[in-house]
């Protein structure tokens, strides 16, 4: 995530708990988690709360009513914690196209 005007990291890439697990698990092996877990730290967290998992849950009420509910947890958590902070997503997951839909948040691809 990026984040976005009025907050304490404007233009920083920042980071969740839920991204940071997604991250994580991408690890190949301990020593690689080890040290990706170390490369993580260096990003500002974004906080996740109540109202994260409440907006995420009302992102997906409103999905379901247009038939396409079919979202990954971890990425409407994302992107509801992204609308909570007024952060961009920098992503390459289809998903966060569909999310901005109905959260407030630009989604960025990321081409390479």
């Amino acid at each position: 995530m990026r984040g976005g005007p009025g907050d304490d990291c404007e233009d920083e890439l920042c980071l969740c708990a839920v991204s940071r697990l997604e991250l994580l698990y991408s690890a190949r092996s301990p020593t690689d988690y080890l040290a990706l877990e170390r490369d993580l730290d260096l990003f500002r967290e974004l906080r996740m709360d109540v109202q994260t998992f409440a907006t995420a849950a009302s992102a997906q009420r409103e999905l379901a009513r247009q038939g396409r509910h079919r979202v990954p947890v971890p990425d409407l958590l994302i992107a509801a914690c992204a609308q909570q902070h007024a952060a961009d997503v920098v992503h390459v997951d289809r998903h966060f196209d569909v999310l901005a839909g109905v959260l407030n948040f630009t989604a960025i691809r990321y081409d390479g």
